[in-house]
């Protein structure tokens, strides 16, 4: 009997976009262009819409463009705030010392400090687009006859606890003995020739698994047929996509490439495997920082495969 759940995070086994704990607090890499070598315009008007915190009375506020901890009060980090005025953010709240809020700011950008050339604003300036709300990927299954060669009563399912968060999206859960069948199947997933990723389309026990184009579809299925008996798919991705190893190896490259990237702006990284991708995000991209993430990618990924995104943007 086929089980289906919704909500739950499709399980992914490549790693997560590699986000940095703080923001950049010194000059990015140096380029042509500018008297300081900074590869930024000194006179250039910028905007985000960002947690602004200021960790102390005695402190001055950071403009947090990284990860924010959800804390409370929240903890991030990023470049020193000049010009700021509380009473412009509304939201603005105050626990253990600790000051902050969201809002849209304008301002110029000298690689280490914000200088506001306008109040905080809650609505994005004129010709700036606000952000829609993040709506998840797709995860469809990948084939029509998932039990193929496997059984359908073969997993077994309990309720989940009442008091569990869990309960918000679904009612049931693989028994523990099951979830030992999940774990051979990563295992042997993670050996597979061209093997790219797995994520479940129902948040429960829809497995699919993704190789690279060309790989033996049918040889990877009857190997994963040895170890798992439930709902699976197999297919491959488009042409030029990297495998997981590839995408891995890609990530560290990079990160062996940049070892201080908070010093060059650089704020996290990392494969879409499915895409066959990279999504580079920075401060603000400038020809040298594009220069040297092209250059660790390149035995990977081509120009046109990464996707370089500044939180900066400039103020048409």
């Amino acid at each position: 009997m086929r089980r289906t759940s919704v909500g739950l995070a499709p399980l992914l086994l490549v790693p997560a976009l590699a986000v940095l704990a703080g923001c950049a607090t010194s000059s990015p890499g140096g380029t042509s262009g500018t008297p300081d070598g900074t590869g930024l315009d000194p006179d250039a008007r910028y905007t985000a819409h960002a947690t602004i915190l200021q960790p102390s009375e005695t402190a001055e506020p950071e403009l947090c463009l990284g990860g924010v901890a959800e804390s409370y009060p929240p903890q991030c980090s990023g470049p020193v705030v000049v010009g700021l005025d509380w009473a412009d953010v509304p939201d603005a709240e105050t626990a253990s010392g600790v000051t902050w809020g969201m809002g849209w700011v304008v301002g110029t950008y000298d690689g280490e400090t914000f200088t506001l050339t306008e109040p905080v604003r809650q609505d994005p300036p004129d010709g700036v687009e606000s952000p829609g709300p993040w709506t998840g990927a797709s995860y469809q299954p990948l084939c029509e006859d998932p039990w193929r060669g496997g059984d359908e009563n073969a997993l077994v399912y309990e309720e989940i606890p009442e008091d569990w968060p869990e309960r918000e999206f679904t009612d049931t859960m693989l028994s523990p003995e099951s979830m030992e069948l999940v774990g051979a199947l990563q295992e042997r997933a993670a050996t597979l020739p061209g093997y790219v990723e797995m994520y479940v389309s129902n948040g429960l026990d829809e497995f699919n698994v993704l190789l690279t184009s060309g790989s033996d579809v049918e040889a990877a299925h009857a190997s994963l047929r040895e170890v798992w008996p439930g709902w699976l798919c197999v297919d491959t991705v488009g042409e030029g996509a990297p495998s997981n190893a590839d995408a891995v190896a890609a990530s560290e490259a990079l990160s062996a490439a940049v070892p201080d990237p908070a010093q060059v702006g650089l704020l996290g990284w990392g494969p879409d495997t499915i895409a066959g991708t990279f999504a580079v995000t920075v401060i603000i991209e400038t020809p040298a920082l594009r220069a040297q993430i092209e250059e660790a990618l390149a035995p990977w990924y081509s120009p046109d495969q990464i996707s370089i995104q500044s939180v900066l943007i400039p103020v048409p």
